[in-house]
């Protein structure tokens, strides 16, 4: 066998050999779960590209995308690496992009707090909680709008930035009085704001309030406003004493008097009740006479003593042997 015979049976040998043992990866199934809390896109990564690009960049097409199972197996094309038959990899023909609808509950307090001015130019601190969160028939809204963030994301930039703006513009064309005064007004008005904005985003916000009140920035700001709510709750206390005091005196005086028509009216009655007496007293006498008129025969009774006989009753009179 001369040289150039065996370099050809050699490189057979090696070409069966990859042949025989030589491979490409398996297609392994790629599966996503979709969690209850979660809403689901299906979005091709193949196709007419530039024809679909419009279409992609709308609510609709996104509408359209959404999925309603729970589980989604993505399908996979073979895409060649190189020469050789068994040099490919298995590619995804579709992504899986998922928008967590849960609420989101953001509390800004203390240095994270908005800070604001008055139009009295005291500046202070109000803390803000506010809770939103994403309804399943807004949810490719809010994937057009804010595509890659989260809600907690879209919370603490967007909504935190409107409620600033809202409370610094409500709180800066008033004085530091009247934003203490009308504070609750100022906080529904940011509710109605709030939710009118982001509705159109696909964000509902649920609730909004000022949380732990309002931080001056100048501490002697505060000591003065907790001098005047004290003397205010002294008077508030002694007029409560005094109206209290006032009802004491009045049950009191309603109390006395009622005793008093008690009294003049058993005097009353024990009056009426002596007269009721005296009356049938009368009536038992005048009953008595007119029955002894009856019974008399017209004849003097013939065993009646003397008035000044000393034998009345049988009983001599004193002196007599």
């Amino acid at each position: 066998m001369n040289y150039k015979t065996f370099c050809l049976s050699l490189f057979a040998a090696i070409a069966i050999s990859f042949g025989v043992t030589g491979c490409g990866p398996y297609p392994t199934e790629q599966a996503v779960e979709i969690k209850n809390n979660e809403t689901a896109f299906l979005i091709p990564l193949e196709g007419d590209a530039k024809s679909k690009q419009a279409q992609f960049m709308s609510v609709e097409y996104l509408e359209s995308a959404k999925v309603a199972t729970k589980r989604i197996v993505i399908p996979l094309r073979k895409r060649s690496t190189g020469r050789a038959w068994f040099a490919y990899e298995w590619i995804p023909l579709m992504r899986v992009i998922t928008v967590d609808r849960s609420p989101v509950t953001c509390q800004w307090l203390e240095k994270d707090g908005i800070k604001v001015e008055s139009l009295d130019s005291v500046g202070f601190t109000a803390g803000v909680n506010c809770t939103g969160m994403i309804k399943e028939e807004d949810a490719a809204k809010f994937l057009y709008y804010y595509p890659g963030n989260s809600l907690a994301d879209v919370m603490n930039k967007n909504v935190k930035g409107l409620i600033q703006n809202v409370l610094a513009r409500e709180f800066g064309s008033r004085n530091l009085s009247v934003c203490q005064a009308e504070k609750k007004n100022i906080v529904l008005g940011l509710a109605k704001e709030l939710t009118s904005h982001f509705a159109q985003y696909g964000i509902t916000i649920s609730s909004v309030g000022i949380a732990d009140g309002m931080s001056y920035d100048n501490a002697e700001v505060q000591k003065t406003i907790d001098a005047v709510f004290v003397n205010e709750t002294r008077v508030k206390q002694a007029e409560q004493e005094r109206e209290a005091q006032k009802i004491i005196n009045e049950k009191e005086f309603s109390i006395a008097q009622n005793e008093r028509q008690k009294a003049e009216e058993f005097a009353k009655a024990a009056e009426a009740q002596t007269k009721m007496v005296e009356l049938k007293i009368r009536e038992m006498e005048a009953q008595a006479r007119l029955e002894s008129a009856r019974r008399w025969d017209g004849k003097a009774p013939g065993g009646v003593v003397p008035a000044n006989s000393p034998f009345l009753f049988q009983f001599a009179a004193p002196g007599a042997k």
